[in-house]
């Protein structure tokens, strides 16, 4: 398994920071340039529960995970691509600050596994393609974006 992590603080209680995270309408607004281009359910209007399946564009691609958790500190889908060989699951989370009060700290994390997973490690290989590093970038953009998105007065 390879895992990949981000972290950052925000100025806003986590109930809030999740409110804005899920309404993904908002997206194009506060993230227009970013990682995430859109997050859609599959089929308009349905309710974001486990085993719903979504609709995503990120930069140069889309794809349809599933719903696999949606509880009030944490949302996270999963999905394959690749033939099943490389599969990863999506996750956000919404903590308590310890470094700023009635703040949160959102965690932004993937992990991948399957047969061709190795590209989002740390080998020579992964380093050659460099598809971890812009991923980890896109996930700090993303983050940047959502956490001035949540302070905005």
């Amino acid at each position: 398994m390879y895992h990949l992590y981000t972290t950052i603080e925000i100025s806003a209680a986590p109930n809030t920071v999740r409110e804005k995270f899920l309404d993904f309408s908002q997206l194009p607004v506060y993230h227009p340039n970013g990682f995430f281009i859109s997050i859609t359910t599959a089929v308009p209007n349905q309710t974001l529960e486990r085993g719903v399946k979504l609709h995503n564009v990120l930069e140069g691609m889309k794809f349809e995970p599933t719903v696999t958790e949606n509880c009030p500190s944490r949302f996270s889908w999963g999905g394959s691509g690749l033939l099943g060989t490389f599969t990863g699951e999506h996750i956000f989370r919404f903590e308590p600050s310890t470094k700023i009060q009635g703040g949160t700290t959102f965690i932004h994390e993937e992990k991948f596994t399957g047969l061709t997973s190795f590209i989002m490690g740390q080998n020579l290989v992964a380093r050659g393609i460099g598809l971890r590093e812009s991923t980890r970038k896109g996930f700090e953009r993303y983050n940047r974006d959502l956490k001035a998105w949540c302070e905005k007065p």
